[in-house]
């Protein structure tokens, strides 16, 4: 395979080229922009995390009550729901940002 010169080019980059030519110019995203952004998500997937771990707990001391056990679903479903809300509602506002 022969060196063209070019550098290795992220998936990211490679996306937001194609997104480019598709939509027009972006605004590019700054290093501290992506680093908040990849926090979000860290913090995202650790309240997951955590309420999956409670959400188990919970379920184990539900027993057999099939009324408690979906209960104690649905309200599980409703707050990774508002976590991953929040989540992208932070994420726009790290963005937009970039547009600044």
């Amino acid at each position: 395979m022969k060196s063209t010169g070019k550098s290795l080019k992220s998936a990211l980059d490679l996306a937001m080229e194609r997104l480019e030519k598709r939509d027009g110019a972006m605004a590019r995203l700054t290093d501290a922009q992506k680093t908040a952004l990849a926090e979000v998500d860290r913090k995202t997937k650790a309240k997951q995390a955590e309420l999956e771990i409670l959400g188990s707990d919970r379920l184990a001391k539900a027993g057999e009550d099939p009324e408690k056990i979906e209960l104690i679903k649905t309200e599980q479903r409703a707050e990774i729901e508002k976590i991953k809300v929040r989540a992208e509602e932070e994420k726009e506002r790290i963005r937009k940002g970039a547009a600044s």
